[in-house]
């Protein structure tokens, strides 16, 4: 595409120099009446031709552009008159599936671990590493909160839902007691300042 425009671009310097070169003819000389009859008056300007009319059957409108376009041809032929109609291949084959069952009822199963005798109730069991900390926050209205962090600014709560969400709480909507007795019973540490 770029070749063409190239082309074309000096071909029209070409041209326009040739013209410019050539002698311009003299002028005609006309003898005029002495009495010319008045003429009649022309726009000042001349109205531009309208584009050519191009007719392309099956398409409603008409575009012109200036570069080639490629209309019709393809799967759907603009005579056929019905665009409804839909194209199947009949030769298509869908992939087959090739299940495959792996047996692992023979493989060895890990040994019990006996239970330590100091670590009997899951609730006394320690906080793991792996895990965060996750604190219950309730409300006045009887709402427990499950956050994995939190900090009091003022008198604003604001505290990291489980998702990842930082909320923002007014800190006379916390239970404080319950949301003590919630966290000391599983073992969390919870503290909120105490109210002025």
């Amino acid at each position: 595409m770029r070749i063409v425009l190239v082309v074309a671009l000096f071909a029209a310097l070409g041209f326009g120099q040739r013209r410019a070169s050539a002698p311009a003819p003299a002028p005609a000389r006309v003898s005029r009446p002495a009495n010319p009859a008045p003429r009649p008056v022309a726009p000042s300007r001349p109205r531009p031709a309208p584009p050519p009319r191009v007719v392309a059957p099956g398409y409603p409108r008409t575009i012109v552009a200036p570069y080639p376009v490629f209309v019709g041809g393809g799967y759907y032929n603009g005579s056929t008159g019905d665009p409804s109609v839909a194209l199947v291949n009949p030769s298509f084959q869908a992939d087959t599936a090739n299940p495959q069952i792996v047996d692992y009822s023979m493989a060895a199963l890990p040994e019990p671990v006996a239970p330590d005798d100091s670590n009997t109730n899951l609730d006394e069991q320690p906080l793991r590493d792996d895990q965060p900390t996750v604190y219950l926050i309730a409300l006045t209205d009887h709402t427990v909160l499950a956050s994995i962090a939190y900090w009091v600014d003022g008198d604003t709560l604001n505290w990291v839902s489980r998702d990842a969400k930082q909320n923002v709480l007014s800190l006379s909507l916390v239970d404080r007691a319950f949301s003590q007795q919630l966290n000391d019973e599983r073992h969390v540490p919870f503290k909120l300042p105490q109210p002025e």
